[in-house]
């Protein structure tokens, strides 16, 4: 991960989750995780259409144990967003 790719939002969201949605989203888009950026979205990912959206959202809440209600699952349009959405979702969870 090169510097760029560290932006401000990264240094609050930890690694685990970065690589956890990247691999999640490398799977499901059928891509190299290395190709999965933070500003990735359905307008840079090809296979990024309504149902795989649905598989991906379905996949975040079981990889993580958090779930998304139905005004979140269309804001989940990018890997920055949906790392902070999971990190905020966990830290309710821990609480």
């Amino acid at each position: 991960m090169d510097r760029a790719e560290r932006s401000d939002w990264r240094r609050f969201v930890p690694d685990v989750i970065f690589d956890a949605v990247r691999e999640i989203m490398a799977d499901i888009f059928s891509v190299p995780a290395e190709t999965v950026v933070s500003t990735s979205s359905p307008e840079s990912i090809d296979k990024w259409d309504s149902m795989s959206h649905l598989n991906l959202v379905l996949s975040l809440e079981q990889g993580f144990g958090v779930a998304f209600t139905p005004d979140e699952i269309p804001e989940l349009i990018s890997v920055q967003t949906i790392c902070e959405k999971v990190k905020q979702k966990q830290a309710l969870i821990a609480r």
